[in-house]
């Protein structure tokens, strides 16, 4: 083989640009997953917009209207949900030491080692670090929330000319290869609006579910932590797991079984939602295999931190689409047309030779059965 010095330059180039890509998307990555949120929050507007507009609203009256009406269910909820938050953040750092001293009295009981026991010692020591810990990210995911009306802005762009940015998307693209790509964005966009307009139902069903379970339990801030596990049901594998932690710490400052309680109800409740619901939103409208989905959401999440754990899906969704489209199946259509080629008159001798010893071993094979199935014929097909 030999490299000649624009070869050398070609893959040098090659390598500066994937370099510079790279680093370019390390640098805005916050950027590119906070775009992509809000055109899976567009999508939630466009279609009710969409079906009014299909009902004889015009659709400059029906998409602000929806706005409208999302941002007030938001700000309802807030305003519902921080009080319920920062009540029973007090509750907890006011009754956390009793429970952490009853706990200890139950677990020495249980296990006969006395209140002061190193285990109950230890376990006192990890859940209050473990409270250290969460109580911050629960301030920070409410700061995010509130942030997050720039991204419904964001969103209510996105929506009102989707084929304005459809058109500016595609024009990049070189003519010869339009078809291809146009093909990967209306797939795609099929692919995420249905899973999304899906993932909304189920956020919708876990969320009243919960509500009323937590009440049922009595738990404080069942308002708020209800609206916790609907937003963490858009991530698939870790967000009821994530969402179980706070409601079970709830239940833990009544009493310790009131937080196994809790956690056998999110338990039960996870799986009615994976006979259920994962096989109608995740494996029809986006097919990933969930060993894969795990393992890229653990890749992104460690790259890229919690933000990318939101967006991986849909990221996933879009990368199968296009690889699909592609890399598969051209190569498909290779390997039949060189099958073919092989096939046809000027085919290899020894792929003649074969083709006709299969031939002759399925003639020979047909008229065997043909034998067999005359009257009065003993014999048995081979």
């Amino acid at each position: 083989m030999i490299w000649r010095s624009a070869d050398v330059a070609r893959i040098f180039v090659m390598g500066m640009i994937f370099l510079f890509l790279w680093r370019f998307f390390w640098l805005v990555h916050n950027a590119i997953f906070i775009a992509l949120l809000a055109v899976l929050i567009a999508i939630v507007l466009h279609a009710p917009a969409k079906w009014l507009n299909r009902r004889g609203v015009p659709f400059g009256i029906a998409l602000p209207l929806v706005m409208i009406v999302f941002v007030g269910s938001l700000v309802g909820l807030l305003i519902a949900m921080i009080p319920q938050i920062i009540e029973q953040v007090g509750v907890l750092a006011a009754e956390l030491p009793k429970t952490m001293a009853a706990a200890q009295g139950w677990l020495g009981r249980q296990t006969g080692e006395g209140p002061n026991s190193e285990i109950g010692r230890n376990l006192g020591a990890q859940f209050s670090e473990f409270i250290g810990r969460f109580v911050p990210i629960a301030f920070n995911m409410i700061s995010t929330v509130l942030g997050s009306f720039a991204i419904v802005v964001l969103a209510g762009f996105f929506a009102a000319q989707p084929d304005l940015y459809r058109g500016l998307i595609l024009r990049m693209i070189p003519p010869d290869s339009r078809p291809k790509w146009t093909r990967i964005y209306d797939e795609a966009g099929t692919n995420l609006r249905n899973w999304v307009l899906g993932k909304a139902l189920t956020m919708a069903f876990i969320g009243v579910v919960t509500y009323v379970g937590l009440a049922l339990f009595k738990i404080p801030g069942a308002l708020a932590l209800a609206a916790f596990a609907a937003m963490m049901e858009f991530i698939p594998n870790f967000g009821p797991t994530i969402a179980a932690v706070p409601a079970m710490m709830a239940g833990f400052a009544l009493s310790p079984m009131t937080a196994v309680y809790v956690g056998i109800f999110y338990f039960l409740l996870q799986q009615v939602q994976n006979a259920i619901t994962v096989p109608l939103v995740e494996r029809k409208a986006v097919n990933i295999p969930p060993a894969g989905l795990l393992v890229w959401q653990l890749m992104l999440t460690v790259g890229f931190g919690l933000l990318a754990l939101f967006v991986a899906t849909p990221m996933l969704a879009v990368i199968v689409v296009a690889v699909r489209v592609l890399y598969v199946e051209p190569s498909e259509e290779r390997q039949q047309w060189d099958r073919r080629e092989n096939s046809g008159p000027g085919a290899p001798a020894d792929t003649l030779l074969e083709e006709a010893e299969r031939a002759s071993e399925a003639a020979i094979l047909a008229e065997e059965m043909a034998r067999a199935r005359e009257p009065g014929s003993r014999e048995t097909p081979g």
